[in-house]
């Protein structure tokens, strides 16, 4: 049996006497712009440490060495690429 489409009401969502006081929000009109600043930059190069901190473990084999040294590397390359980006942005 197949269901009926307008056996529900559409929009789910929010009552409409919610609707009517909270207009529709977005994080843009409080400042938020979906960046988090400095402080994704910084704890980009911690990310990275803790990695490099981790390699004192006793390992099995080099492979875990290997990928905390490679992880925490692509950290690090990724982090100055966006520092560059951001520095030379004015420029385009």
């Amino acid at each position: 049996m197949a269901l009926n489409p307008d056996s529900e009401p559409k929009d789910l969502a929010s009552p409409e006497d919610y609707r009517v006081d909270h207009p529709q929000e977005h994080p843009e009109m409080w400042g938020w712009h979906a960046e988090w600043g400095r402080a994704s930059r910084g704890g980009g190069f911690v990310v990275a440490a803790i990695l490099l901190l981790m390699i004192t473990a006793t390992h099995y084999n080099g492979m875990g060495t290997l990928w905390l040294c490679l992880f925490a590397a692509a950290i690090v390359v990724i982090m100055f690429w966006d520092h560059h980006r951001r520095k030379n942005a004015w420029r385009k």
